[in-house]
């Protein structure tokens, strides 16, 4: 064999080699970018759920709150206990009709139903619509047992005869302290996912387990439309909740899909996960949200959500670019390479960061501020949210044009960061607004002092092109835990004050303040 045949054999095989490499490469580096990508999704989700329950809870303590201080209800539901049936049925009435009114007012928040107990556990009334009432359920409410026996509240999802929803029941004392029955809550399965999905869910539902839908009493009695599902064997589907768009609904034709297994081992992980699948050319991603009983013992249902994802098909497209380019350009090998290694950042930017200011973005900022808060529970720190728009802004664009607008908006982007520490963040939720998180602060006046200083420095002449241009800035902060534990609060609080300061004359920073709602600076 001749040296040059020698030495093609050997090229031959060194780019057979590098093939090889490549194309394990590009597969463990395209899934890697996948897996991180449906473990963002099912953050997404879990924090939505847990700012709705805690909103639901919120939103539950000053119904009841509500309802108990009407000493007229309380008074007239104290005596209930001991009236006959015909005289139970007028101090019925009396109640209903004294709470009708507050009640149409909570069905358009969402609540499903109001419903009083007795102490035998028997129901007194029920407010289900907003014109009905009445005491027609029969079955016995496990919550509302225990709220009766142990005179503490209940919360968690549940089951009963007529609907599954999320139960909050509360011990209902007269003026004497005297316990006299309890009251129950409730936010459908239905309502819970209308404040979960968005125009980006093609297909969505709630999962229930079999131990708690009573399923031959539902679907031979009532009517209640639980089915059978693909998705699980231990499930039913609950049909009230199926989120149907169009032709984009995929449950049906996802069941045709080996997905089947991947499923089950991600129940029976009790975790929240996130799976993709392509079906006709389309990527879906199925996330799953375990929902379990009040004690945390066990998952009784799942929220899933169908989303077509053209994040993946991206993912894909580059994949198979790259294949191509190990295949026939391997002397490029090493530029493409490090082509893959910085794409997956420049990937995740456009989904995380903003990309003229390259700060977060809205969905990076409600991710960090949910860790933050948790963080600061669990540490017992203060953390300050800043809510930042720009005065004369819209100024700027119209005199000197849109180029002018980016470039300056680029500028004080900079100019913010620089007043912060490492470990604060800045994310620009959209225009001129920008948010400010400040992690383990001292006090407010910290928040106050720093907010100042930013304005300080917005207000110094910049210079974009040779264009002298002289901006504003108007703050409004909330402070955890002093004015909330919720997030969406604090960032409404924050929200608020900032409109409050451009009210008042602009270019200052307002610190909301529970007792005077404000406090100038």
């Amino acid at each position: 064999m001749t040296t040059k045949k020698i030495k093609f054999l050997a090229l031959s095989v060194v780019f057979l080699l590098l093939g090889i490499i490549g194309y394990f490469t590009v597969n463990t580096y395209s899934n890697a970018k996948k897996t991180y990508y449906l473990k963002v999704q099912s953050e997404l989700l879990q924090a939505k759920y847990d700012t709705t329950y805690k909103y639901f809870k919120i939103m539950a303590n000053d119904i009841y709150k509500m309802y108990i201080q009407n000493h007229k209800v309380i008074n007239l539901f104290a005596t209930a206990t001991h009236l006959a049936q015909k005289e139970q049925n007028q101090v019925r009435q009396t109640i209903y009709n004294s709470l009708k009114k507050n009640y149409k007012r909570l069905h358009r928040m969402g609540v499903s139903q109001a419903q009083f107990f007795l102490p035998d556990n028997t129901s007194f009334l029920r407010m289900h619509e907003p014109e009905h009432y009445g005491d027609d359920v029969t079955d016995t409410k496990p919550s509302v047992v225990l709220v009766n026996k142990t005179k503490k509240p209940y919360e968690g999802l549940e089951s009963s005869t007529n609907m599954i929803g999320l139960r909050f029941v509360f011990p209902i004392f007269d003026t004497n302290k005297n316990f006299i029955g309890s009251m129950d809550i409730t936010y459908s399965t239905k309502q819970l996912l209308k404040n979960l999905t968005d125009d980006f869910v093609y297909d969505s539902h709630i999962l229930v387990s079999k131990s708690i839908t009573k399923n031959t009493i539902i679907e031979k009695e009532l009517g209640i439309n639980y089915e059978k599902t693909w998705e699980s064997d231990n499930y039913y589907i609950e049909n009230i909740t199926h989120k149907k768009i169009g032709d984009k609904n995929f449950y049906n034709k996802l069941g045709k899909t080996d997905i089947h297994n991947k499923i089950a081992l991600g129940i029976k992980s009790k975790k929240t996960f996130a799976l993709a699948v392509k079906y006709n050319y389309q990527n879906i991603i199925l996330t799953f949200l375990p929902i379990s009983d009040a004690k945390g013992m066990k998952n009784i249902a799942y929220v899933v959500t169908y989303t077509e994802s053209d994040y993946l098909s991206n993912i894909e497209v580059e994949k198979d670019y790259i294949k191509a380019l190990f295949f026939t350009i391997l002397s490029l090998l090493y530029l493409f390479s490090l082509y893959a290694l910085s794409s997956q950042e420049k990937l995740k930017a456009l989904a995380l960061y903003d990309h003229l200011t390259k700060l977060p973005n809205r969905t990076l900022f409600m991710i960090e501020f949910n860790n933050e808060i948790n963080r600061a529970l669990r540490y017992k720190n203060n953390v300050a949210l800043m809510f930042l728009d720009l005065d004369g802004f819209k100024a700027v664009n119209d005199t000197y044009g849109h180029h002018i607008g980016d470039k300056l908006l680029s500028h004080i982007a900079q100019l913010i960061t620089s007043c912060l520490r490492k470990s604060d963040l800045v994310a620009r939720l959209g225009g001129d607004e920008f948010t400010i998180i400040l992690n383990d602060i001292k006090d407010s006046s910290s928040a106050i002092e720093i907010a100042q200083n930013i304005i300080n420095e917005i207000n110094k002449e910049i210079v974009i092109d040779h264009e002298i241009i002289n901006i504003g800035a108007s703050i409004g902060i909330s402070i955890f835990p002093q004015h909330s534990t919720n997030a969406e609060t604090l960032i409404k609080q924050a929200d608020n004050m900032m409109y409050e300061s451009k009210n008042n004359g602009k270019n200052q920073v307002i610190v909301y303040n529970k007792g005077k709602e404000k406090n100038n600076v």
